[in-house]
């Protein structure tokens, strides 16, 4: 499946409304960014994308096999709402 979206303040927000379940694997692929007149990325800027997926790739999975999830956090936090 591939999922069109874009990145918008530290986050990959994906386009026509797909919604995954949470902890799905996703694998991203940085495209050329067009502009209103169909500009390309310049390569300096999609060297600073990769250098900023590179540093969250990075990042240690300090709980491997977790499967807490966000909505699980949610629910500790404020409880079920009923």
């Amino acid at each position: 499946m591939e999922i069109q979206g874009h990145y918008e303040n530290g986050v990959i927000v994906p386009h026509n409304g797909v919604k995954l379940p949470d902890g799905t694997p996703v694998t991203i692929t940085v495209g050329a960014v067009s502009g209103s007149q169909g500009e390309r990325m310049s390569d300096e800027v999609h060297g600073r994308y990769l250098a900023a997926l590179a540093r969250i790739d990075a990042v240690a999975n300090e709980n491997p096999g977790d499967n807490f999830t966000g909505a699980d956090h949610d629910l500790e936090l404020y409880g079920s709402g009923s």
